[in-house]
């Protein structure tokens, strides 16, 4: 069985880009793979700023990420940007952290002027830190996701359509991964 490590760069548990990682999650374990997910802002707040590579959070979120296969980014997008709180993380990975990982970024705004955001904005720091496999980001308008209460989210059909389509890719170049290893 592979592993998977979610990477949510939103600012808070409560959103709709957790309706993006319960997606993820719930495929991802229907197909048999281990989850596990990161939230970045749970993550010691002076570590991150201060880049203290040797706190015990920034420590245990590196070797999560280490011993996965793939790796998923999700992330709020604002003013054409990926999250601060995901690139105060992101600089703290070691060099080639994503190297021989199958990456899926997945973004959510407010409109489809930050539909761009994941390709030019996030696939650079990917490719910085190792990632020869990234899948295309699927960007996802916040609007699409209902809160229904108690933790519990509805993605819109179509935008669901595009996000399992991603998964199973995202699943499928893993098991290809597992097999040529």
């Amino acid at each position: 069985m592979g592993k998977v490590t979610i990477i949510a760069g939103g600012i808070k548990t409560e959103s709709r880009l957790t309706g993006l990682t319960q997606l993820a999650a719930n495929e991802l374990v229907t197909n048999g793979l281990e989850v596990n997910i990161i939230e970045v802002h749970k993550i010691n707040a002076e570590a991150l700023v201060t880049a203290d590579f040797a706190h015990s959070d920034i420590q245990l979120a590196n070797s999560e990420i280490e011993s996965s296969s793939g790796v998923i980014i999700a992330t709020p997008i604002f003013k054409a940007a990926y999250s601060g709180v995901l690139k105060a993380y992101l600089d703290l990975l070691p060099l080639k952290a994503l190297k021989g990982k199958v990456v899926l970024p997945l973004g959510l705004g407010g409109s489809n002027g930050h539909l761009l955001a994941l390709q030019y904005a996030l696939d650079p720091v990917l490719k910085e830190l190792g990632a020869e496999t990234i899948l295309k980001g699927q960007f996802t308008v916040d609007k699409q996701i209902e809160r229904l209460g108690d933790g519990l989210y509805e993605i819109e059909s179509s935008a669901k359509e595009r996000l399992d389509i991603a998964l199973n890719q995202f699943i499928s170049l893993l098991n290809q991964q597992s097999v040529e290893v």
